[in-house]
């Protein structure tokens, strides 16, 4: 079974929760285009660095979610590094770079379907009028996280937009 990025619900609200997340690593590539074509351009450079095309030449298991985050005139695709890695090997390709990030308090808006930009977009708005609702400020942008396999049917996908948002 693939591991899934851990979180803590801290409260939960209707229609989001807020989450804190501990500390995580995430290989990270960058590719041009809208949400599908970066995913889609990126899955090889990742899928290739787990699969040991990385320094120590180590295979690692897949988690999820993937997550994306806008940048510039595309995408940044990520793939979670497993919670027990403590040293994730150095990517062979420039292509790729190995990012670490802090605990961090989250709002979580979750939904299934096959989730192309103009759902997730929507989920953002939707989340983003929530937050205000409830007194949360966003900060920074959003990640748009996938949680399933492209075999899995539409209804039993996972997705979900995660909002930063500053601790309470």
């Amino acid at each position: 079974m693939t591991e899934v990025q851990s979180y803590r619900v801290l409260k939960a609200h209707k229609g989001f929760e807020v989450r804190e997340y501990d500390p995580h690593t995430l290989v990270t590539t960058w590719q041009s285009g809208d949400l599908g074509s970066s995913a889609y351009s990126a899955f090889g450079y990742l899928a290739s660095f787990i699969g040991g095309n990385n320094q120590n030449r180590q295979p690692i298991a897949m988690t999820a979610p993937v997550v994306q985050r806008e940048s510039g005139s595309g995408f940044e695709v990520s793939f979670v590094m497993p919670a027990g890695m403590s040293n994730v090997p150095a990517p062979t390709s420039n292509a790729l770079r190995i990012e670490q990030f802090g605990r961090a308090t989250f709002a979580a808006i979750t939904f299934a379907g096959f989730a192309r930009e103009s759902l997730f977009r929507a989920k953002e708005r939707k989340l983003r009028e929530l937050l205000v609702e409830q007194g949360y400020r966003a900060i920074g942008q959003p990640r748009f996280a996938r949680y399933n396999g492209p075999w899995t049917p539409g209804p039993l996908r996972r997705n979900e937009v995660l909002l930063e948002i500053e601790s309470a």
